[in-house]
């Protein structure tokens, strides 16, 4: 079965898990998993991540409600528009477009490291061109072509942690007691914080809507997928904390999870940890060029991008979306590689997909009163009051994001860069949308047959 706009629904629920788990599960994370062991003072990490995705489910349900009452490529541009104003949500997505290009940049770059320590006398530039090649040439195929790589990466990737994280716990280098797993340390409400973002992206599962057989499916598979990610990177952190009890001996590796595997299995846990590092490099390349390409594909559907970005391939593919995703991805990638400054882009990533989850909580219930009998086929809870406390939640940890530094004398450079972002997304919706649109309405006067 086709859509209107020409794509196939040709994609089953486990696509939309894997997807969904794939974009959340970066090789960075493993970064993520060094610093919550730290903040929570080891064993009780696992605790901290769970009570994380606990917030993170309740911004699901914000985006199941959104999803299920207007399925589109276009996701949040048409949420926003509708439950705030056309305006913000031009800015919104354009700002929010590019956090996928954000998070590629930065897992290229710790993976680009994985490989070189794996295999010194190749460059790890070299293997992540090797990597974005492979996943754009994939795209380029076709969607059915796509999720088959993504379901198959994704239940390799999340199958093999929690096998692995089971090895380590049953020996155990130090011995695991029930007080051990729930000593909280006095930074725990940190490690809670820094949790939130194991599970950032996995809401981008939402731009292939119209590419579904059921695009019902999406909700499920988003919450199914935050519960793999809870057990992957749960247990991986739980193993994390055996081996090392003193998690800050990891804190200034870009490989930890090398580390780990060395220290717990000897060569075979090291190079297991490479092929898993492979997996989440296929998993989040693979399923943020997919997602993005149609998201950015919607935008150029109605003009608000130039329309080559809507032109389809015979594969049913937004091929100039696609590539242009794929180069951006792969020159700020090397870019980021030759500098260092990943810190940076993981923090600016970040402090966008929180105020992301912050205004899909103010559209839900900005929507209830806006569109009280419009259909949803998901009801997210406890609307308006807890839409308004997420909102403040996760506003403020955005805000913990933006004026973390990044860089030397604690300059908060995610902080200006995202303001000169949200600055030049403005100034395009005002100066160049028009243009786009009057284009538009020209060519729909040149068609139209004089009497």
């Amino acid at each position: 079965m086709s859509t209107a706009n020409g794509f196939k629904r040709v994609l089953p629920l486990r696509t939309a898990i894997s997807t969904s788990a794939g974009l959340a599960s970066a090789a960075i994370n493993f970064l993520a998993c060094v610093e919550i062991a730290e903040y929570a003072g080891g064993a009780s990490a696992w605790l901290a991540l769970l009570v994380a995705g606990l917030l993170i489910v309740l911004a699901g349900a914000n985006f199941s409600e959104l999803n299920g009452m207007y399925p589109s490529s276009a996701a949040i541009r048409v949420w926003i528009r509708r439950g705030i104003n056309d305006n913000v949500s031009m800015v919104t997505g354009f700002v929010y477009a590019t956090t996928v290009i954000f998070v590629i940049a930065a897992d290229a770059f710790v993976l680009g490291h994985v490989f070189q320590a794996a295999v010194p006398n190749v460059s790890g530039l070299i293997w992540i061109a090797l990597l974005l090649g492979l996943v754009t040439w994939i795209n380029l195929r076709g969607i059915r072509l796509a999720g088959l790589v993504q379901d198959g990466n994704g239940l390799l990737l999340l199958t093999t942690l929690v096998i692995f994280s089971f090895l380590v716990l049953l020996h155990p280098h130090v011995p695991l007691t029930a007080g051990r797993l729930f000593h909280l340390g006095p930074n725990w409400l940190e490690a809670v914080a820094v949790g939130i973002f194991i599970y950032v992206g996995f809401e981008w599962v939402t731009p292939l809507a119209e590419e579904f057989e059921d695009s019902r499916v999406i909700p499920k598979g988003m919450f199914i997928a935050l519960g793999l990610i809870a057990i992957g990177f749960g247990l991986f952190t739980l193993a994390l904390a055996v081996v090392f009890p003193n998690a800050e001996a990891l804190k200034h590796s870009l490989v930890p999870q090398l580390i780990v595997g060395l220290h717990a299995l000897g060569p075979l846990g090291f190079w297991w940890m490479v092929v898993v590092s492979l997996t989440t490099a296929m998993t989040t390349f693979n399923g943020g060029l997919a997602t993005a390409s149609r998201f950015v594909y919607a935008l150029a559907r109605e003009r608000v991008l130039p329309s080559k970005m809507a032109r389809l391939n015979v594969k049913l593919v937004p091929q100039n979306a696609l590539l242009l995703l794929s180069f951006l991805s792969l020159g700020l990638a090397i870019l980021v590689y030759l500098t260092g400054q990943y810190l940076f882009l993981i923090n600016a990533g970040a402090a966008v997909e929180s105020f992301m989850y912050a205004i899909t909580a103010i559209v839900v219930a900005n929507l209830r009163k806006r569109e009280p009998g419009s259909n949803r086929p998901f009801h997210s809870w406890g609307v308006p009051w807890l839409s308004w406390v997420m909102a403040v939640v996760f506003a403020g940890l955005g805000i913990g994001s933006l004026l973390a530094p990044s860089g030397e004398h604690g300059f908060p450079g995610p902080l200006v860069f995202l303001v000169l972002l949200v600055a030049a997304s403005q100034i395009y919706v005002w100066k160049v949308v028009p243009r786009l649109k009057a284009q538009k309405r020209g060519m729909a006067k040149a068609v139209v047959p004089k009497r």
